[in-house]
């Protein structure tokens, strides 16, 4: 049994079997949001990576977005250069994650959230964001429509992340209701 099939099992979501050059995919329903989750074969000429992706589409209220990803070298070296990061006020989670935001009050209320900031350091590597393209790497989204996602590199085969990172969706859902941010 697929990995995918188990977590729609475990989650009660809806399997979606893949076809042509789409993976297979769990679907859950959480309040009126649909979280996805799947496989993505990522191309660059001929290079190409399998990454797992979650994507739950958003209409934005106040245009609230933001990016957290771990602190990596090439990040660092951005920083050395001016590329700018908000910090939160805490130190262990500032020190290891850049973050990024168009609202500074919405974000660190966001991450007040010692559940959600749990979560998110418990991940090996963590990219997170409000994206305004499907599924992150396809086409840019109409006007207005945008998507809460995550992706990291390669196939995520462990059911505990996985139940994880839908926490962190819930969680930064709920908490982006409680924003009015959508």
């Amino acid at each position: 049994m697929t990995i995918w099939k188990k977590f729609a099992e475990h989650t009660t979501g809806t399997f979606k079997e893949g076809h042509s050059s789409h993976s297979d995919s769990v679907e859950i329903e959480y309040k009126n949001w649909k979280i996805v989750f799947d496989n993505y074969r990522l191309w660059s000429g001929k290079y190409s990576a399998e990454m797992t992706r979650i994507v739950a589409p958003i209409t934005l209220k106040d245009n609230f977005k933001f990016e957290i990803y771990k602190e990596g070298f090439i990040r660092k070296i951005e920083k050395i250069f001016g590329a700018q990061d908000i910090e939160i006020g805490y130190d262990d989670f500032d020190k290891m994650f850049t973050i990024k935001s168009n609202n500074e009050f919405k974000i660190k209320t966001l991450l007040r959230n010692k559940e959600i900031r749990d979560l998110i350091s418990s991940q090996k590597d963590v990219n997170i964001q409000i994206s305004d393209q499907k599924g992150i790497w396809e086409q840019k989204l109409p006007e207005n429509e945008f998507e809460l996602s995550y992706f990291i590199d390669g196939e995520i085969l462990d059911l505990n992340t996985l139940n994880q990172l839908l926490q962190l969706f819930k969680l930064t859902i709920d908490a982006m209701l409680e924003m009015k941010s959508i």
